[in-house]
């Protein structure tokens, strides 16, 4: 994906208010020709970072904020009232409440817990159910997805008979340092060259992104094992840095 379309793609995703990860999405990326299922990561990447950027904004409003919920708002209209996450902003305002971290913590896993305030239960329950960014069910379901992308590459590589070690191979053998998702136990040739390992992404390679995982993770893996594959499950920007390896999205690998 070009800079250009990406940015058009944000600026019309920003007219979608409030926190949904598919809110809009259909209507985007219809409106600018780009697969949904990219411009859904899009949105969810973009919206972390924004909720990363206003944190404690946000939280130093957290007093006149509680302030208001007593007063008749509810947790989500306060939260589109300040575009800040719905769940984010309810462990702000639960401190305010005088519940401590691990209280609220706990609360956040099991609203049951709340047993006075059956309005502040309705609400948490309301707004959980529908998060998709910031609970420790999202947290499971993003995981899992990114498990099941690591396990079509492996079909991919089983179909094609290449051996190799896996993350956890490698790390139940105790191997020092990064580990890819996939160590080739020989070279597999890709378009004239050859390449180690590969490592899964289930995200869209944008620029913030890739910074963070070639400097913190796949520049290591040049060093201990070669040249290799990044795989950006949802497509990438061309404009993307490598050095010492391919940047490729599923579908240049025959996967949907």
């Amino acid at each position: 994906m070009d800079l250009d379309t990406y940015y058009k793609l944000i600026e019309e995703l920003e007219k979608h208010r409030g926190y949904g990860v598919h809110t809009g999405v259909e209507e985007v990326s219809k409106k600018i020709g780009q697969p949904y299922d990219a411009t859904r990561a899009i949105r969810s990447q973009y919206l972390q970072r924004k909720s990363i950027k206003n944190h404690y904004k946000v939280k130093d409003k957290a007093g006149s904020l509680y302030k208001e919920w007593k007063e008749g708002k509810t947790l989500s209209e306060l939260a589109l009232q300040v575009d800040f996450p719905p769940v984010l902003l309810a462990n702000f305002l639960m401190l305010k409440m005088r519940f401590s971290k691990k209280k609220t913590k706990e609360i956040m896993k099991n609203t049951n817990l709340v047993k006075k305030n059956l309005r502040l239960k309705k609400e948490l329950d309301e707004i959980i159910g529908r998060d998709e960014l910031y609970t420790p069910r999202s947290h499971d379901k993003q995981s899992a997805e990114g498990n099941r992308r690591e396990d079509l590459i492996g079909e991919w590589l089983d179909e094609k008979e290449i051996a190799y070690f896996t993350e956890e191979d490698l790390r139940a053998g105790t191997v020092e340092g990064k580990t890819p998702d996939f160590l080739l136990k020989k070279p597999i040739n890709w378009h004239g060259d050859e390449y180690n390992w590969i490592e899964s992404k289930a995200s869209f390679g944008d620029e913030y992104i890739h910074r963070k995982n070639h400097g913190g993770q796949v520049s290591k893996y040049v060093e201990l094992y070669g040249q290799g594959i990044l795989v950006y499950w949802y497509g990438y920007l061309d404009s993307l840095k490598s050095r010492g390896y391919t940047i490729i999205d599923r579908k240049e690998m025959g996967l949907k």
